[in-house]
């Protein structure tokens, strides 16, 4: 297989950074001191929702909580403290796969459903955020994943076709959303593997970030390296 990869369009929480599971942990104190226990399988199912779609599932079935009254100031609050002091990481092989990109002129973006404030905070903290092309958040689109409109949205900013692009997801509506693309798609699970369904959407499902260069480097046609 020689593809013609030119793009690389990444999403940022359980990908790029272990926001997710910062997040998760944050969030079932917040549910407990309100008399409910998040589950891990039901934290998933928000994961790439903006956030008006989270708060219509969380109050949809959590009665009595509001979310975004009850849980997202007290998240907020956390998150104020953690982000800007570098405290939600880097994922592993992050500044191994901007380094590659780098070599190859392989250009990138961040596509997240997460808020513009957020993103810039935690990836400035992290030192990578000048390393990306353009960033799509939630702000910028009407429908989140698994719908194609964030990916679909980063394509034309490049200017790219959707064969020349490659996502980078670990969640399955993000999976679905860049398959829906037309773009190819690799799948990095952080918090859990993906379903069936999201796996036959990927062309690939590896361990970490490091793995997709060695991946690039089989699949890819051959870019001259910049000296």
């Amino acid at each position: 297989m020689s593809l013609n990869i030119k793009y690389l369009l990444f999403d940022m929480d359980g990908l790029l950074t272990d926001s997710e599971r910062v997040t998760f942990e944050i969030w079932k104190k917040i549910f407990r001191s309100h008399g409910h226990e998040l589950t891990l399988d039901f934290y998933i199912k928000v994961i790439g929702m903006v956030d008006s779609e989270i708060h219509e599932f969380i109050d949809s079935n959590f009665p009595g909580i509001e979310s975004e009254t009850m849980i997202y100031p007290i998240w907020d609050a956390e998150y104020e403290t953690l982000a800007p002091s570098g405290g939600v990481p880097l994922k592993t092989g992050v500044k191994e796969i901007l380094d590659y990109c780098d070599r190859k002129g392989l250009r990138r973006s961040v596509v997240s459903s997460n808020l513009q404030y957020w993103i810039e905070t935690i990836l400035r903290a992290d030192g990578v955020l000048d390393r990306f092309d353009h960033i799509v958040h939630g702000g910028m689109v009407t429908r989140g994943k698994p719908d194609p409109e964030p990916f679909l949205r980063s394509m034309e900013l490049f200017g790219a076709l959707p064969e020349e692009c490659l996502v980078l997801e670990d969640s399955n509506s993000g999976i679905l959303a860049g398959s829906r693309a037309g773009m190819h798609v690799i799948c990095i699970p952080d918090l859990r593997h993906p379903s069936p369904e999201a796996e036959a959407c990927c062309d690939a499902v590896l361990p970490s970030l490091t793995d997709v260069i060695t991946w690039l480097e089989s699949n890819n046609k051959p870019l001259s390296e910049e000296l």
